[in-house]
């Protein structure tokens, strides 16, 4: 299994702040994450302040330019930088990132979703948690902000084990960490194949429309309660229950992260967020 290199997460260069490395820096970096790693694929869990994060970045803020006149990726995650977690699916043999999630963990920043329902969706997070029964609990909720696959591995080849290597991921470690529950907002066909083809791991929200959101025409927002995900696949498939609870299944075509080793770094960034927050 991979290791995950303990991430200097007090040294933070924030999204878009002119400090990331350039395409060869990119294939610099990503080398060295995957020396001697005999698998197509790996995933890795990296810190804000990691120099590596860089290619969970790039890959992010290239999929958000593909839509005209919105939001750069600093502009819409800049604020939330000091709280995330980025998982960063590499090409071993491309050294390219071929997908990312970018997790936001609690802080005085607030989850990037809940602060966004009102001006994307003119809704108030508070009465739309109550009415659709969603018990939010804000210390042990994070948010699955930012979801991307790169457009060369958007083909069927590739697409589900990316996103199969990125689920498993952000299930594992929300166990792990003790966060049940995840907030996200997606574009709409990515949601409705995700609810198709993993036993409908996320929950709906009654009565809302869907709305133009980041890179996205159309997006939902939706919410998540990991065990009773974990009791329906239990139910129903027991292979992907294995594949998202105990993070094995994948093999040998994606090498997964040490879990051990990224789940003290996703607590490591939570729990450093808010002096993070302070000291900027």
């Amino acid at each position: 299994m991979a290791r995950v290199r303990p991430n200097r997460v007090d040294s933070i260069a924030p999204a878009g702040s002119g400090a990331e490395p350039d395409p060869e820096g990119l294939r610099s970096l990503a080398a060295q994450l995957a020396a001697g790693a005999p698998e197509p694929l790996g995933v890795y869990a990296l810190g804000p302040g990691a120099p590596e994060a860089a290619l969970a970045r790039s890959l992010e803020a290239r999929v958000l330019a593909e839509a005209p006149g919105g939001p750069t990726a600093a502009e819409a995650f800049a604020p939330y930088d000091h709280a995330s977690l980025l998982l960063c699916v590499l090409d071993h043999h491309r050294r390219l990132p071929a997908g990312m999630v970018r997790l936001v963990l609690p802080s005085r920043a607030g989850l990037k979703t809940c602060n966004d329902l009102g001006p994307a969706f003119s809704i108030d997070a508070d009465r739309l948690f109550a009415a659709c029964g969603f018990d939010y609990d804000p210390n042990h909720t994070w948010d699955v902000a930012a979801m991307a696959i790169g457009p060369e591995y958007r083909t069927a080849a590739f697409s589900g084990l990316v996103t199969m290597a990125l689920c498993q991921a952000v299930s594992v470690l929300g166990a792990r960490l003790g966060f049940p529950w995840a907030l996200t907002i997606l574009h709409v066909p990515v949601l409705r194949m995700l609810q198709w083809k993993l036993h409908r791991p996320f929950h709906e929200f009654e009565g809302v429309e869907p709305r133009p959101y980041l890179d996205s025409p159309a997006s939902l927002p939706a919410w998540m309660h990991l065990g009773e995900w974990h009791r329906r696949l239990a139910q129903r498939d027991r292979v992907l229950q294995r594949i998202m609870v105990e993070g094995t299944g994948l093999e040998p075509a994606v090498r997964p992260p040490d879990w051990d080793r990224a789940a003290e770094l996703a607590a490591e960034v939570s729990a450093l967020a808010d002096l993070r927050l302070h000291l900027r």
